[in-house]
């Protein structure tokens, strides 16, 4: 099992600091994560200024550093019962960079590839970091198993953290051109390319990996970036399978938000993996000396990574003197105080849910998708690599689905056997035969040839605060309802495209008075269809409007959730099945965060009271308590066979065991 309440200890220390250890301190540094309750930490090994903290026959110690600082800390941890883990960088490596131009990444002008979009290194305005991508296909990697293969003789850790890995930064480098075209790789294919540069990285990280599992086959293996969403491609080519574990990057304060944990833990817990959720102690971002993370904030971060079934681990940087700072664990302990009385209830457990959601790895797709049903409290499980569909009852393909011939047969055997199937815009396309979608009752004829539409509630079923016509960001597609089926929503068209020369007020067209021939939402029988992109519009706009369509149209198809409850859309559940415990746990987080600048902080946690609770598990409940103080819930059997509870009040974060 992997630490619960681990530290992520960046030490990037330029050469141009002096005195670098002078003041660290074994005793220090021991009392202090002791007293903060950690139980794992990486420490560093090499940086990306390409020093190494240690002496080294391969690499280059820190000219400023005259003690192995690393061996120091893997001794004190050792001497606390806290496990270590070596990071290591890969994809930055700023003195290797200057030493090695040919180790460089390359774009197709050979230019560097670095982490702004100036293709000259040397310009006066760089970004407040400045790092060149480093390539594979050269004397780097030769560098890099040298010095892995170094550490593993001289120090005994539980493991590797390996860092910067993008399969997106495509080289066009000469030794990598010279081998794509050896493999017959067209140049010019982006695709292509990028599928060399996956193959290029994941043979590395091979390498790496049997080179530590030779010395310490117990040791975890973890390349970061592996498991980003960004741009897809690394989940595309699936370079996280050679990771031990995942370890689930985000700093939801400046980049990802607070809802992208949910997406990527349900995910790579649907593949049976161990998962470690990263923040960071910053106000806003790594590397942030002097910022601070309110203790409040920390904790509900860390009681959300329980509650998501993932181990915590709070990154931090140390001051390159080596003394650790006691406000950075001041602030840490509450958290991890907390966590060490909770964790029990979301280790070890799998995300339990019987709505099924196809991930397209479109993030703007998926991430609206995800919004939509966090904020309706409708919980739901990945089903990628789902085997059995039948664990569900609800099955829905975001927008942007991609699905093969295998996929698309079982969903269509899914309807027959009663299974609810959402489509929403173009993923329709996979259940159409001749332009008929006849499970979902419709014929697509074609692209709207509009640049907008507006949906209409007028005489429908559905309910809303407006019944319309409103805004669509982005047209729906040109569908036929056919005679088996009901139109739940209608589309107006705009008079006219927008133009410069051609335009009616200060945004889009309005609508015209009578309806088009297309409908938004289609119901038939057990499947729903609706003509936009909803996901997508709602990730960019976030209009309550579509939310409220989208919920209370699955609604007549998705009936039996496992929990239903009533709460602000900032809230969030997640709902946990503990096999070997023989438990659900419902956890409920409320922390509304608060964009301030590019910040989005968490200080206000309301307490919320007199919360209803139904439920309906597939296993016979015997018991329920509240929280880890055990707490005794009484429940009474309400309307469809659900049960009923009520919590009299919670504050930022508690949980529902429910004993099968």
């Amino acid at each position: 099992m992997l630490p619960s309440r681990q530290i992520h200890l960046d030490f990037h220390t330029s050469e141009h600091i002096s005195n670098v250890g002078k003041t660290f301190s074994k005793d220090q540094f021991k009392n202090t994560l002791l007293k903060a309750k950690v139980n794992g930490i990486n420490l560093f090994a090499k940086c990306h200024h390409s020093w190494s903290y240690y002496p080294t026959k391969v690499g280059k110690m820190h000219p400023n550093l005259n003690f192995d600082l690393l061996g120091s800390q893997i001794e004190a941890c050792k001497e606390a019962n806290i496990r270590p883990y070596i990071y290591f960088t890969m994809g930055w490596s700023s003195n290797d960079a200057e030493d090695h131009p040919e180790w460089c990444a390359r774009e197709k002008n050979d230019s560097y590839i670095i982490n702004s979009p100036k293709d000259n290194p040397e310009d006066e305005n760089l970004p407040h970091f400045h790092w060149k991508f480093m390539c594979l296909n050269n004397g780097y990697h030769e560098l890099i198993y040298s010095q892995v293969k170094e550490l593993c003789e001289s120090y005994n850790v539980d493991g590797f953290w390996f860092d910067i890995y993008q399969v997106h930064r495509i080289c066009y480098c000469n030794n990598c051109k010279k081998q794509m075209l050896i493999e017959g790789i067209d140049l010019e294919n982006s695709l292509e390319v990028e599928a060399f540069n996956g193959r290029l990285i994941k043979k590395h990280c091979s390498s790496i990996k049997s080179l530590i599992k030779s010395y310490m086959p117990n040791a975890n293996v973890f390349f970061n970036g592996t498991t980003a969403t960004d741009l897809g491609s690394n989940f595309k080519h699936e370079m996280y399978i050679v990771n031990t574990a995942q370890d689930l990057e985000h700093l939801p304060t400046t980049w990802g938000g607070y809802d992208k944990l949910s997406i990527q833990s349900k995910y790579f817990l649907s593949l049976d993996y161990s998962i470690t959720a990263m923040s960071g102690k910053f106000h806003t971002d790594w590397g942030e000396f002097g910022g601070f993370k309110h203790p409040d904030a920390i904790k509900y971060e860390a009681a959300a990574m329980i509650a998501h079934g993932a181990n915590c681990n709070i990154g931090d940087q140390l001051h390159p003197l080596g003394e650790m700072n006691l406000s950075t664990y001041k602030c840490i302990q509450p958290a991890y105080e907390y966590v060490e009385k909770i964790e029990a209830y979301g280790l070890n457990s799998k995300p339990c849910s019987n709505l099924g959601v196809w991930r397209s790895f479109d993030e703007t797709s998926d991430n609206g998708m995800a919004n939509m049903l966090l904020e309706e409290h409708l919980d739901f499980n990945y089903i990628n690599h789902c085997n059995d569909l039948s664990a569900y009852s609800c099955l829905i393909f975001t927008s942007r689905s991609e699905l093969c011939p295998e996929t698309i047969k079982r969903v269509k055997n899914f309807i027959k056997d009663g299974g609810s199937v959402v489509c929403l815009g173009a993923s329709i396309m996979h259940f159409t035969e001749d332009n008929i979608a006849k499970d979902f009752g419709i014929q697509y004829i074609g692209n709207s040839d509009y640049d907008s539409d507006y949906t209409s509630l007028i005489g429908s079923p559905i309910r809303l605060y407006s019944e319309g016509p409103f805004l669509n960001y982005l047209p729906g597609l040109k569908t036929k309802a056919l005679e088996s089926s009901i139109a739940l929503a209608k589309i107006h068209n705009p008079s006219f495209n927008r133009t410069e020369a051609h335009f009616c007020s200060h945004q889009k067209t309005p609508y015209e008075e009578k309806y088009s021939a297309s409908a938004a939402v289609v119901i038939n029988d057990n499947c729903l269809f609706f003509s936009h992109e909803l996901d997508v519009i709602y990730a960019s706009k976030g209009s309550r409007l579509h939310r409220s369509l989208f919920k209370n149209s699955i609604d007549r198809v998705y009936q039996n959730p496992y929990v239903k409850i009533d709460l602000p859309s900032t809230a969030r559940i997640n709902v946990l099945d503990q096999i070997q415990n023989k438990r659900y746990i419902l956890h409920i987080l409320y922390g509304p965060p608060i964009q301030r600048g590019n910040v989005s902080v968490l200080e206000d946690f309301p307490e919320l009271n007199n919360i209803n609770i139904r439920f309906k598990f597939p296993k016979n409940i015997t018991r329920i308590y509240q929280g880890h103080e055990n707490n005794i819930l009484n429940s009474k059997m309400s309307i469809s066979g659900y049960h009923s509870l009520e919590l009299d009040s919670f504050n930022m974060h508690d949980f529902v065991v429910f004993n099968y």
